[in-house]
């Protein structure tokens, strides 16, 4: 059964909390679902092995900043064209790594790729799923 008809069948109640890029996230008793876009998604607490909230990749906010660095340096001592580009791909680097801040992450036992989303709350959204599913926040 996909989230919005066990939803609609009122078989189960869902407590909802909206996505940043569109769609949903709820939990009832005894599952999670995650509805973005077309794709539905219910998830059994018993298959959920492990909840994450990842603030922000730094690794990427890292190398982005170093790239616009790289081609202020560039632009300003060597060719202003190639450094401009560099620093255009670093700042949109940049900008789409701070869109994707603050993913929720949930690992579910069975399947090859972890469930990652963008709540709106993401901090209350993180620790009421941890509660409803019975595990520790990492």
């Amino acid at each position: 059964m996909d989230a919005r008809a066990a939803d609609d069948a009122g078989e189960v109640t869902v407590t909802r909390m909206g996505l940043r890029n569109g769609g949903w996230i709820g939990y009832a008793e005894d599952a999670i679902f995650v509805q973005r876009n077309d794709e539905k998604i219910k998830i059994s607490h018993a298959n959920v092995t492990q909840l994450s909230l990842r603030t922000l990749e730094w690794d990427l906010a890292v190398m982005s900043v170093v790239l616009v660095a790289v081609g202020t340096f560039v632009a300003v001592t060597r060719n202003v064209y190639i450094g401009t580009v560099f620093g255009a791909i670093g700042v949109w680097s940049l900008a789409r790594t701070y869109d994707d801040r603050y993913e929720l992450i949930i690992h579910v036992d069975g399947r090859a790729k972890p469930v990652s989303v963008h709540p709106v709350d993401p901090g209350e959204c993180h620790e009421r799923l941890a509660e409803v599913a019975g595990l520790e926040l990492r």
